[in-house]
Order: C-alpha cells, then sequence, then structure tokens
C-alpha cells in the first residue's frame, strides 16, 4: 500500500491520512499507530520543509508493508541526502527555553521505531526505511 505526491505542505494531510487509513486497515495496536503517524509526520514535514526547500517539490511516496511481526514503513524522496542517523542527539535536559529548536522530531522516530535504516541516492532516490515490531 502507498502513496506519492508533490512534497508540498499541501499535501501533509494527505501522507497522514493514508498512514492512518493502512493502520485501520491492519488493526495496527494504538503503539503501532503512534508510532505510525509520529514518522510519516516528521519525515514529510522535514522534507517538505528541508528536503525540497529553494527547490521544486519533487516526490514523496510513503509505502506501508504489513507482516505478521512487524509493519514497516518505507519512504523515498528525490531530495538532496540527508542521513536522519548523523543528526545530532536533542538537548533533552535543559528547561524548554533554553534549548536549541530542531532534533527532537527525529529522536522521537528513532525511539519510537524499531529499525531505521537509510539508503541515499538509489536509483529510486532516498530511502528510508522504519520497522515497528507488533505488541
Amino acid at each position: 500500500m502507498g502513496i506519492t505526491r508533490a512534497g508540498t505542505a499541501e499535501n501533509l494531510r494527505h501522507f497522514l491520512q493514508f498512514a492512518m487509513d493502512v493502520c485501520s486497515r491492519i488493526d495496527a495496536d494504538a503503539d503501532t499507530k503512534y508510532a505510525l503517524r509520529l514518522a510519516v509526520e516528521e519525515v514529510c514535514t522535514n522534507l517538505i520543509s528541508y528536503g525540497y526547500a529553494g527547490r521544486p517539490a519533487g516526490p514523496i511516496e510513503v509505502a506501508v508493508h504489513d507482516a505478521r511481526d512487524r509493519v514497516t514503513l518505507v519512504i523515498r524522496d528525490r531530495s538532496p541526502p540527508f542521513d536522519p542517523g548523523q543528526a545530532p542527539a536533542p538537548d533533552v535536559t535543559s528547561d524548554a527555553e533554553h534549548r536549541a529548536i530542531g532534533g527532537l522530531g527525529w529522536h522521537l522516530v528513532r525511539r519510537m521505531m524499531d529499525e531505521v535504516s537509510y539508503e541515499p541516492g538509489t536509483p529510486s532516490g532516498n530511502v528510508l526505511t522504519l520497522v515497528k515490531y507488533k505488541s
């Protein structure tokens, strides 16, 4: 199951709706629903805001694969490569008003998902694969 749309702010709602529809179809538990929605929102928002910033909006493809013990989320794009594994860890110890803005979303995605892998510049673009094991 998948959806492909241009990486624009107007299309973010379509990606989120797709994630929620898939979760309903596969009867995902609450933890899986939350993790998938968070991941789709964070990754697509970053692609729209940073990956395609200053250039024509390229495609974002979001696909979900359901298996007996896991749900796999695959997000493809054609923006300049950015490895989320290289994103600095956010400061989660300082008071909110003293923290630098940004980075918390990737931190949450990494904590909520069980596996994260990234392949830059494949023939189909950058590929981010996120796996959530079912409860």
